[in-house]
């Protein structure tokens, strides 16, 4: 989640904020013309997936990363596979469970994807096939409206200031760090943590950001924004960004090639940031990417091939996106 245990906890922060409605498994038609060989199974061999004909998604059901609605998905991620696999002409079907077996249950077979703001990490590249990023996020202040920051804060301007986050969060040691900030406050949630912040019991918060995106979405009269923190090398955790990523089940490769693929088509098409705006994520330093790729030499080479323990040639499936 996400929510990442090791980088903000967030499949709890979500759980903990907004939980998602009407969880439950739904079979989404996709779309094409009748009579129409389905993509699928136009560039030769069938998509292999756990459950044929069928993308299974395993996703925590928290918004606004994805849930499910009066039968249909909803939320960023959700929204955007069900693009792609409409593209493919498989249809979706959803299974809402909680971190971290969301993660199990791809890498054991039980569920061809999961989604939901998880950052790449070495580890997870070693027991599963990861996309290429779907967007980027980064550790966002939190602060009221009539703070005077406007695009951007650093790690200076949190000087003489109290800060909030959640126990746990890897962020914690960084904003200890800093010299001169006044206290760093921790929370059991998040909820207790933003109430703070607009009450003006705390000046600064940092939190799962999408998540922190939406609330703000909803809820207006909080009179609260998110501004992204600069890069400082003194403080990463705190100020350094990470890939989103999906994850798809290792021995079904041609499924990966497809997914990615649409990634990529999603990206070139300009699809992703309305998608994203839709759930209150505009600013744009979400789709800015690192000025180093982590996955070089890891699991992707220099013209983006995977490496790795699931290194294998791409198959095309080009002509389902054009």
């Amino acid at each position: 989640m996400t929510t990442d245990s090791k980088r903000f906890q967030r499949g709890l922060s979500r759980r903990a904020l907004l939980k998602a409605s009407g969880y439950g498994a739904v079979a989404c038609m996709a779309g094409g013309m009748l009579g129409r060989m389905p993509s699928a199974f136009a560039a030769g061999a069938p998509i292999k997936t756990i459950r044929p004909g069928y993308l299974t998604a395993a996703c925590m059901g928290d918004m606004p990363l994805g849930a499910v609605r009066d039968g249909q998905p909803v939320g960023t991620d959700l929204e955007m596979l069900k693009l792609i696999a409409d593209r493919l002409e498989l249809k979706l079907d959803i299974l809402p469970m909680g971190f971290p077996a969301v993660i199990e249950a791809v890498r054991s077979g039980r569920a061809d994807w999961f989604g939901g703001n998880f950052a790449w990490n070495p580890m997870r590249s070693k027991i599963l096939l990861l996309t290429d990023p779907v967007f980027y996020t980064g550790a966002y202040i939190i602060m009221r409206d009539s703070e005077p920051f406007g695009t951007s804060i650093t790690a200076d301007d949190l000087k003489g200031r109290t800060l909030g986050s959640n126990t746990g969060y890897s962020v914690v040691p960084d904003m200890k760090k800093i010299p001169g900030v006044k206290e760093v406050k921790l929370y059991d949630n998040s909820d207790a943590c933003i109430r703070d912040v607009v009450a003006g019991r705390l000046d600064f918060a940092v939190l799962d950001a999408p998540t922190i995106d939406y609330m703000i979405l909803q809820n207006p009269n909080m009179k609260l924004k998110q501004i992204p923190i600069g890069f400082d090398e003194r403080y990463p955790n705190l100020t350094g960004k990470f890939q989103a990523i999906w994850g798809v089940y290792p021995q079904n490769q041609d499924l990966f090639d497809a997914i990615n693929q649409g990634v990529r088509w999603l990206k070139s098409t300009g699809q992703i940031a309305p998608i994203l705006a839709k759930y209150g994520i505009k600013n744009p330093d979400y789709l800015v990417p690192m000025p180093v790729d982590p996955r070089l030499g890891v699991d992707r080479d220099a013209q983006g091939d995977v490496l790795g323990p699931f290194k294998h040639p791409a198959r095309d499936f080009s002509q389902s996106f054009a």
